[in-house]
């Protein structure tokens, strides 16, 4: 028998604490598996930052790649596909390191590293394999890939290939070039052709990317007879992937939403599937590599649409275009999440609303019935999940012209060993995604059920411009960045505090990079609303911004506030009246900011002249700088730190409290 405490919200004693919600939480993700052996690999985040390579066993996973090396990439700063398994009788596996700024093949038996390139000034990501690929001649022995030239280190120096490795020779050439940006370059099964993505500034991954198809040289590993299959300015391509029997697959947001889409025979066609047509298809994030839908063979793909922000693993059948949910205990699966394993099985990465983030065999059984089986989870430490919060899905329409539709995940506090006194409500702590054209889906989230299980309220707000609601909804912030989005924070807070859910006196706000943008806009113009934000590496200088990131996002603000046409008179008037720094003295509520110094997406400079300026006035404004942490935190001690900070910061600003320490 469980007793019950009364204690206000935030007061609760919980059993997560922020090493259990930090360092021993680990990400995994990039699931491969060898095509000849069916050896199963995935990658998984080590304490230091870097990746390990896993391998899938009988008695459990194992690391196999040597603790001094890292599968890890920052090829379009972001990243992506760090690996790929090599077909063949022996395994190995190619990889990039980016610690070690090093191109190597790993020998999976023989637990040995051979170098192939070790250059300073060069990435890799994103590899394909020739399905013939040899080892003793040099015919067949072609990987693909995505290099990154940073010899010339500015924005406009860096230069991006598609290039070819010859394993046997050592020798790397560059067979596609002068594109802006290229990804997910493919060989066709029968290594004749290939297929790859391509865009040029102001385009982003999301928007204007074009499919190109090739006919390959496996003698001299060139291309040529190069010819567009799909894209255009207006319309977005992505994960372009082969069929066993020759088509290729990709997906197209030419109708609003990413459907599945085949060419065949010269012609493109869309899988029609009934129900499933406002669910997006494929991933167009700012990393390469995902595979997101697999084929278990010619005729039966396994896909992790998303559809308002929640995903769902569906069996098609291509040729008659049917198609079922699987039922599996998981409602996210993010990125770079399946891998076939045979014609009626496969592994995905996902969580579901109380089971964390997990690697899992799933086999399909007659009738669509499913044996799920958890191979690896992300966690170390096993909570009944009676202790977690479930989400709640939020939906209103805002009052504040343009009217329209906003949404969300709402987390109530729980702690089955709680409850708060008669009347009282919880205080509550909005998070803002990055992107911002990212979202937030409802699978578990240790650092929040942290939280929720101190007895906050969370809510993840998919704001105006977030991805995976279609791409009206994500292009209706073009031109409206800083504004709508925070408005809707706003309005959020009002439909919440209506609906009985919070106390609106107790509200902070938390977001990172773009959702620090997001939290620092909502603090300067709307004031009122929070007792205390925290910022992790937020945009604060809009202009300073466009000035100073890198290659990939560098024209980001054309499209975010629609420059084109503007004079530099107007634009730089644009980027003051956006740009929270410059209104900093509206903003009254404590602000912690949480930042890397080298951080080369949002510049650390970013955080401390926000914080100049709000201490100017007198204002409440902290600095964590975390050391030698770039743009996306990798270190475990990183966000212990975090989650250490930011309970200390709510506690101060939430519940008024001067003891900081956890509960």
């Amino acid at each position: 028998m469980v007793i019950v405490k009364t204690a206000p919200y935030g007061e609760w004693t919980s059993q997560i604490s922020a090493k259990a919600a930090t360092a021993r939480s680990r990400s995994l993700s990039s699931p491969r598996v060898c095509p000849e052996t069916k050896r199963t690999f995935f990658l998984e985040s080590r304490t230091d930052g870097t990746n390990g390579i896993v391998e899938v066993k009988p008695d459990g996973p194992e690391h196999v790649l040597p603790s001094s090396y890292g599968a890890d990439t920052t090829v379009y700063e972001y990243g992506g596909l760090a690996y790929s398994p090599i077909p063949g009788d022996r395994i190995r596996i190619i990889f990039n390191d980016a610690r070690g700024q090093s191109l190597n093949i790993l020998d999976v038996d023989g637990g040995k590293v051979e170098p192939l390139v070790q250059p300073s000034s060069l990435r890799y990501a994103d590899f394909d394999c020739h399905p013939d690929i040899g080892y003793d001649t040099e015919d067949t022995a072609w990987v693909l890939a995505i290099e990154e030239d940073h010899t010339h280190p500015k924005p406009e120096d860096v230069r991006n290939t598609v290039v070819c490795i010859n394993l046997a020779t050592k020798k790397i050439t560059r067979i596609l070039e002068g594109a802006d940006f290229y990804s997910y370059p493919r060989f066709s099964p029968d290594g004749r052709q290939i297929a790859w993505l391509q865009w040029d500034h102001p385009a982003l991954p999301f928007i204007g990317v074009k499919l190109f198809l090739g006919d390959f040289d496996e003698e001299t590993g060139s291309v040529s007879n190069i010819r567009l299959v799909a894209g255009d300015d207006d319309e977005s391509i992505s994960e372009p992937r082969w069929s066993p029997d020759g088509d290729l697959y990709f997906c197209s947001d030419a109708t609003g939403f990413r459907q599945l889409t085949r060419f065949r025979d010269g012609e493109r066609e869309r899988i029609l599937l009934p129900g499933l047509e406002t669910a997006e298809f494929g991933t167009d994030s700012w990393t390469v590599g995902c595979q997101s839908y697999v084929f278990l063979n010619e005729d039966i793909i396994v896909a992790a649409p998303v559809q308002n922000g929640k995903y769902q693993l569906v069996y098609v059948d291509l040729e008659t275009q049917d198609w079922a949910t699987l039922d599996v205990p998981l409602v996210e699966h993010r990125m770079d999440c399946l891998a076939p394993l045979s014609a009626t099985a496969f592994i995905t990465i996902g969580s579901g609303y109380t089971t964390p983030t997990g690697l899992y065999d799933i086999e399909v059984l007659e009738n669509l019935e499913t044996e799920v089986t958890l191979v690896r989870s992300s966690v170390d430490d096993h909570f009944p999940e009676t202790i977690f919060s479930k989400p709640v899905p939020i939906r209103f329409t805002t009052l504040k012209s343009p009217h329209r539709e906003v949404h969300g995940f709402f987390w109530p506090p729980h702690n089955p060993r709680y409850a708060a006194p008669e009347g009282e409500r919880p205080p509550l702590i909005v998070v803002s995604h990055g992107g911002p054209t990212g979202h937030t889906s409802p699978g578990l989230e240790m650092r929040h059920q942290y939280f929720t299980s101190r007895g906050y309220a969370y809510f993840a707000i998919n704001y105006t411009g977030s991805s995976g609601h279609g791409k009206a909804y994500r292009e209706a912030l073009f031109g409206e960045w800083g504004i709508l989005d925070r408005d809707d924070v706003a309005e959020a807070v009002d439909y919440l505090a209506w609906s009985g859910r919070i106390d609106r006196q107790r509200v902070g706000i938390e977001g990172g990079s773009a959702g620090g943008y997001n939290t620092l806009c909502s603090l300067t113009w709307h004031p009122t609303v929070f007792a205390g934000g925290v910022s992790y590496c937020g945009v604060s200088d809009v202009g300073d911004l466009g000035e100073k990131t890198h290659k990939l996002e560098s024209h980001y603000l054309e499209v975010l506030l629609k420059l084109k046409g503007r004079t530099p008179k107007e634009q730089a008037a644009l980027f003051a009246a956006r740009s929270p720094l410059y209104h900093a003295e509206n903003i009254t509520a404590p602000l912690l900011l949480v930042h890397g110094d080298a951080d080369v997406v949002v510049p650390i400079e970013q955080s401390r002249e926000i914080r100049r300026k709000i201490r100017e006035r007198g204002g409440d404004a902290e600095l964590v700088v975390l050391g030698g942490e770039g743009h996306m935190f990798k270190r475990a001690e990183s966000w212990e730190t975090i989650v250490v900070e930011a309970e200390k910061w709510w506690r101060k600003t939430l519940l008024g409290s001067s003891d900081l320490g956890s509960k």
